[in-house]
């Protein structure tokens, strides 16, 4: 069997890229560090670090020994946890990602409470909305919203549903009219945002009849930033399709107006995930349950019940 301080040393050496770096954080000399890295490669059998005298990068054998490695550390530490009962007190380091709106609007103002209730839980948050792929990224908890299409190793709960709303400010309606059908959407200057990840346009979504149907809209801008359109919405720039939440604001100001309520597709849910694993670690386990005690909190974010009418 492989040491496991040999292994935690040479992790540590892949996420810093550099073996000077990882013997300060592990409280070791450099030369302890380098030996210690060089006898589990003698065990494997293979090189695992391209070096130089300015860098130290993975081969191919390291990167993939590398992924091996962090999922067997954090299972490890999950197992240690289990073991010596510290669920009363979870404690380390918790990487979440959240889509930038959801995260900015709906996530962040319950931090507070989270961090109160669980002091010894430091939080590594990335808002934004490229896809993750948890094991590959390190991720311990990432949310997501719409359906789940790659789920089979995930655990996921439903925290949430939201409405997708068709908004334009006053002044464009009372300068362009407002779309009282889908198929006029082509008249007017629609908003696009596009996919970060794949360079594609969301497609627009609403219900006719009882089925839901994609729109293709056209107009003169194009953002990879939900709240650039909602401002451009709120500019008179064209209407746009956004989450309630990410309207909610503007709406109750009366800066937006929301139209085609009739053609409203089905709610949108947002899912917390983890990755499924034999041992949860304890810090996941309590901001996940954390998040589901305030669905009602985030139902209530996600609603545009306190919109007021606007002449």
């Amino acid at each position: 069997m492989k040491s496991l301080s040999n292994i935690k040393t040479f992790v540590r050496v892949a996420e810093v890229e550099s073996f000077a770096r990882a013997s300060n954080i592990l409280g070791l000399s450099t030369s302890a560090v380098s030996k210690a890295v060089a006898r589990l490669e003698a065990d494997l059998g293979v090189k695992l670090f391209h070096r130089t005298t300015r860098s130290v990068s993975l081969t191919p054998d390291g990167k993939q020994f590398y992924e091996g490695c962090q999922q067997l550390l954090l299972e490890f530490d999950a197992l240690t946890a289990e073991v010596q009962g510290s669920r009363a007190t979870p404690r380390g380091q918790l990487t979440i990602s959240a889509p930038a709106a959801f995260g900015r609007l709906c996530l962040v103002p319950l931090l507070q409470s989270f961090m109160q209730s669980y002091p010894e839980i430091t939080l590594n948050i990335s808002i934004d909305d490229h896809a993750i792929d948890l094991a590959a990224q390190g991720i311990d908890i990432v949310i997501r919203t719409g359906q789940l299409a790659d789920s089979a190793n995930l655990i996921a709960s439903r925290l949430v549903t939201y409405r997708l709303v068709v908004c334009a400010s006053p002044h464009y309606l009372a300068e362009h009219g407002e779309p009282q059908h889908p198929e006029q959407l082509q008249r007017h200057s629609c908003l696009n945002f596009r996919n970060p990840d794949t360079g594609r346009f969301f497609p627009w979504v609403l219900e006719i009849d009882g089925a839901v149907e994609s729109y293709t809209v056209s107009g003169p801008l194009v953002f990879d930033n939900a709240d650039a359109v909602v401002r451009s919405s709120i500019s008179s720039l064209g209407l746009s399709q956004m989450p309630s939440f990410l309207a909610k604001e503007a709406v109750s100001r009366g800066q937006l107006v929301e139209v085609l309520n009739s053609y409203q597709p089905p709610e949108t849910p947002v899912w917390i995930c983890y990755l499924d694993r034999n041992f949860v670690s304890p810090r996941i386990r309590a901001f996940v349950e954390f998040m589901k005690s305030e669905k009602s909190h985030l139902s209530t974010m996600c609603s545009l019940a306190e919109r007021i009418a606007v002449s």
